[in-house]
């Protein structure tokens, strides 16, 4: 996907891209794929969030999907960071593993808690949010699917 912006000629597109890639590097995301898988999905839950929340003018439906992006996201990055450097680790990986897993489990659901039993939220607004991951890595597959040859 990177590729094809640096192909298209856009410089500042490219200059984005770049940043969020050094940006991503200083967290920890090392692995160029995993960079970039995480980068795909940040552009994809922050635009569209931000056209729902234009669109919408700042609507409860379009609060609710950003806040499902964000929760998607945050399980994502979680999982993204720990899943490249646990694949190193030989000690320990399987109790890090389980831990981080349950750790986010419950905030995930805390935060569901809140967003569906106490704030409300459309449900099938936040469902929609929270399937940005699923829409980034069909996009990440298809896209690698092409590129190998088999």
């Amino acid at each position: 996907m990177a590729e094809r912006v640096r192909r298209s000629g856009n410089p500042e597109m490219t200059m984005r891209m770049r940043a969020l890639d050094r940006f991503l590097l200083k967290r920890g995301f090392e692995h160029p794929e995993a960079r970039a898988l995480m980068r795909s999905q940040l552009m994809v839950a922050t635009t569209s969030s931000l056209a729902l929340l234009v669109m919408g003018r700042i609507s409860e439906w379009a609060l609710a999907f950003a806040a499902g992006a964000a929760v998607a996201t945050f399980n994502f990055w979680a999982l993204a960071r720990v899943v490249q450097r646990l694949v190193y680790v030989q000690r320990g990986a399987v109790l890090t593993l389980l831990l981080i897993f349950y750790g986010k489990l419950i905030l995930s659901g805390i935060a569901l808690y809140l967003l569906i039993g106490v704030w409300q939220v459309p449900v099938w607004s936040l469902v929609l949010g929270l399937s940005t991951v699923v829409v980034t890595i069909t996009a990440w597959g298809l896209v690698h699917f092409g590129r190998t040859k088999g």
